[in-house]
């Protein structure tokens, strides 16, 4: 192996069964079950067989998800999830907080950072601090639809976030609201996909590893048929 003048900052979690863990993906995701399906003494060699939703782990939402005219999972583009990411602090904003496009302007001066310069934004909460919890699910910031639309015209295509959503859903947390349980206005945030073709990474981890406030970013989703999203391996790449 080549010596690399690069450092890897594993932003993924390890994605395991749901009996070992309840809380890493939210409830009306398919539950995760990873079985043995081969085994040494039997077969001579050793392999597991997965159940998965395709919002398991970490991993990303294509248009698909919401927007009914948007994208499959193997039609996103690749460099969309490739390229120089801008990392943006949160880490200071109460539970359900509502993120402003004041929020995000006051962290990116404090990051130095420009957004029109970067495709993808990532934003470091330190929520996956409660990965495993009940408080994962429970303690999460709600990024404002008009905060994203915002981001989005100034060149954002890709958000990634460290807690299990982006936002809070408005039919737990608005009893006033009078959605129905099935309505996708629930998530007010994830229907801008009727409206832009961008993307989101949710359940990332590790990003108050990254050194700085900037680095390259790679995260590719399995190429899922018809998949409305799917798991990635995402790191961030650190020149040494």
């Amino acid at each position: 192996m080549s010596k690399r003048k690069e450092k890897l900052i594993d932003l993924s979690h390890t994605l395991t069964s749901y009996g070992d863990n309840p809380y890493q993906q939210l409830g009306e995701n398919a539950r995760t079950m990873i079985g043995t399906f081969a085994t040494y003494e039997a077969n001579g060699f050793y392999e597991c067989a997965l159940y998965i939703g395709d919002h398991a782990g970490t991993h990303m939402d294509a248009t698909k998800h919401f927007n009914p005219d948007g994208l499959y999972t193997d039609e996103v583009p690749l460099d969309a999830f490739y390229g120089e990411a801008c990392i943006l602090d949160l880490s200071h904003m109460e539970a359900h907080a509502d993120v402003t496009i004041e929020d995000i302007e006051k962290a990116a001066e404090r990051a130095q950072v420009n957004l029109e310069d970067y495709h993808i934004v990532l934003l470091k909460t330190e929520r996956d601090k409660l990965y495993g919890t009940p408080e994962y699910f429970r303690d999460l910031l709600n990024i404002l639809p008009e905060t994203i639309e915002w981001m989005i015209n100034k060149g954002m295509v890709t958000l990634g976030v460290d807690m299990v959503t982006i936002e809070l859903d408005r039919y737990i947390h608005d009893p006033d609201s009078g959605l129905a349980p099935n309505a996708p206005e629930r998530y007010p945030a994830h229907c801008l996909m009727k409206k832009y073709e961008w993307y989101m990474i949710e359940n990332m981890t590790g990003l108050s590893e990254i050194p700085g406030t900037t680095c390259k970013f790679a995260g590719f989703p399995i190429k899922i048929g018809k998949g409305s999203g799917a798991p990635m391996r995402a790191v961030a790449i650190i020149e040494e």
